[in-house]
């Protein structure tokens, strides 16, 4: 049952990366262009890990599994480019200077340089189940094993350091477009999304982080999408 919801979230996350692909064709704006590039990798995770009951545990499914964290380390300090991009885009004062988006570049490529051995390494991964699927993951909770013994319990799992700005920014940039803006929806999505994020693996199991990530995503296109078709021209000096 967890798998099929699994693939069909994945074929939802296809649709979403479709259209967002779409939206760039029309707008042409890099911000677009890098999320298209983001959303890339939810389809495979989630087809992944949909699929892997029927994979099977073993080197195949681990080596495919590789590639989720090394897009995962590239993936939160672009969360930083297109959160600048998204304020300047939504006309705020401080967002408008030329310097404003090249040191948010410049910090996001710096947090990509340390993260360096996440991105370049795949790390150890092992077997984890829940209900009927099967995934790799580099650490385990133990009410995820798949056999008695088995290796990678309880191991101490990191999020990339950009984390740590990249996303209370999305809450406080969400704030920031529903008080200023009229735009709540930023705020929603991102809310909502680190919520299903933030329940605990170990009691609901990983499926809903998968939506969390979703969420986080159609939150961030739709937003991207709305200042884009409706230039905030009136506000441009405002705040």
């Amino acid at each position: 049952m967890f798998s099929v919801l699994m693939l069909l979230l994945a074929v939802a996350n296809t649709v979403l990366l479709v259209w967002t692909i779409r939206r760039w064709r029309d707008f042409r704006h890099p911000v677009l262009g890098v999320l298209a590039f983001l959303i890339l990798a939810l389809p495979y995770d989630t087809a992944l890990v949909g699929a892997g009951r029927w994979i099977g545990a073993g080197d195949l499914l681990a080596r495919l599994s590789g590639p989720r964290f090394t897009l995962f380390a590239v993936s939160v300090p672009l969360i930083l480019i297109i959160n600048a991009s998204l304020a300047k885009l939504a006309g705020f004062r401080w967002a408008q200077p030329r310097w404003f988006v090249g040191s948010v570049c410049l910090l996001a490529t710096g947090f990509l340089l340390l993260s360096w051995r996440q991105i370049l390494f795949f790390p150890d991964l092992y077997p984890a189940c829940w209900a009927d699927t099967l995934r790799y993951v580099p650490s385990v909770t133990p009410t995820q094993v798949c056999s008695p013994g088995q290796a990678g319990v309880n191991l101490p799992a990191a999020l990339p350091l950009s984390a740590i700005l990249a996303l209370p920014s999305m809450v406080v940039l969400g704030a920031a477009l529903w008080w200023r803006r009229q735009w709540p929806w930023l705020f929603a999505g991102t809310l909502a999304g680190l919520t299903f994020l933030g329940l605990p693996p170990a009691t609901v199991g990983p499926i809903p982080g998968f939506f969390g990530d979703a969420l986080n995503m159609l939150a961030l296109v739709t937003t991207a999408v709305h200042f884009l078709r409706y230039p905030p021209g009136a506000f441009r000096g405002v705040v």
